[in-house]
């Protein structure tokens, strides 16, 4: 065998990064999920995951994107939360590690054992290791502080950032801001705490309305030096908002179930004359067209809440004491999961729509039991109906 090389690398004077050999040679991973578990081990410790820049560095769609995304997490390379305001889908976070969770788990229990248990490719790289030590991730920029002060002096210039951001977006609200100081400001909103400034920002509005009803007025600065907003009264009470259901949680769950139980609403359109026409020449499956007809026409109201959860991210915006009751029987079925499958399979059996692409949710809900349970439900559905209507 020839002793030349046959890896031959540059010289690595910045902008390099070291991975463990095993991502590339874990053979439950696709070929795209190596390159994207790579691909984020090359970045910062604080990098923000962007499904975006995913699919653009991808060269991909973002259905797809996702998909190797959710790989990751099911071989336990990722961890990831989606956050939510009022019910609604926020921001993607990912948490990336170069080692899958099992191994993770299992190294304080095994005193130091790596991973030399993972599936490995059949022909290991024979390609000698450097025996220099590796830094794990070299990006223009990335400083990490070994002590406490140092992590201080290196957080501040980001807070006075923030500060400066929330600064900008207040304080062109108040009605003294042209003649007021922004130096004045700044100093004033930096000496307060984050809680402080949302709190000034809260009440600004009521603090306003009070001078203006006085006839009173002070600079920005001064109102956030002093802290006027703690003059007034407690906040009155905001009304109630209306209930919201989350897509694909417990109460969006049991009401699309409970429609799908009932039946389909109207029977499906017969064919159109391209259709048969297209069936006649053998490239469509009239099969096929026809249970898309039955989907479409049987259930609309469960179509319209598959749209609004995969195009806008929306639930349920209004539903009743019913509905609450009839979710406390729903129960949480991670995706990919033997129940998941089940209830796939069970769909199919039935005729139903399916799911629409949940997204980097980790599960979604269905009714307790699996599809063994469906009698279960119909009954305390029929139930809490029967109830209702004596009660009315």
């Amino acid at each position: 065998m020839s002793e030349e090389a046959t890896i031959r690398r540059g010289v690595r004077n910045a902008r390099y990064t070291t991975v463990p050999n095993h991502v590339f040679e874990d053979v439950r991973l696709s070929m795209e999920a190596r390159w994207l578990l790579g691909y984020l081990l090359s970045k910062p410790d604080n990098w923000t995951v962007i499904l975006g820049d995913i699919a653009k560095r991808g060269g991909c769609g973002r259905d797809k994107a996702r998909r190797i995304v959710n790989e990751l997490v099911q071989h336990g390379y990722a961890d990831k939360e989606q956050e939510r305001d009022e019910g609604r889908f926020g921001k993607l976070s990912l948490v990336i590690f170069d080692e899958p969770r099992e191994q993770r788990d299992s190294i304080a229990a095994s005193d130091g054992e790596g991973v030399a248990s993972l599936p490995q490719t059949e022909n290991p790289s024979t390609v000698n290791p450097s025996t220099v030590n590796p830094t794990l991730v070299n990006t223009d920029g990335l400083v990490t502080p070994e002590g406490n002060s140092e992590r201080e002096r290196e957080r501040e210039p980001e807070d006075r950032k923030a500060v400066e951001r929330w600064l900008k977006r207040v304080h062109p609200t108040w009605p003294t801001f042209v003649a007021d100081s922004g130096k004045t400001a700044l100093a004033a909103a930096m000496a307060l705490t984050a809680s402080e400034r949302e709190a000034a920002a809260d009440r600004m509005a009521d603090y306003l309305a009070a001078e203006k009803a006085s006839g009173g007025r002070c600079a920005f600065g001064v109102y956030l030096a002093e802290k006027r907003w703690e003059r007034l009264g407690p906040k009155p009470a905001a009304p109630d908002k209306p209930a919201y259901a989350p897509a694909f949680g417990p109460v969006w769950a049991a009401i699309r179930m409970r429609d799908l139980i009932t039946g389909p609403k109207a029977p499906p359109q017969p064919l159109k004359g391209w259709e048969e026409s297209a069936i006649a020449n053998g490239r469509l499956d009239r099969e096929t067209l026809e249970r898309g007809n039955r989907m479409r026409a049987g259930w609309p109201m469960v179509n319209a809440l598959h749209q609004a959860a995969e195009t806008r991210g929306l639930g349920i915006h209004r539903f009743g004491p019913e509905e609450e009751q009839i979710g406390k029987l729903c129960e949480f079925v991670p995706i990919g999961s033997e129940v998941w499958q089940a209830w796939k399979l069970e769909h199919e059996l039935r005729g139903w729509p399916w799911l629409p692409d949940p997204g980097t949710m980790r599960g979604v809900y269905f009714p307790a039991g699996g599809p063994a349970g469906l009698e279960a439900f119909e009954q305390s559905v029929r139930g809490t109906n029967d109830a209702q209507q004596a009660a009315e």
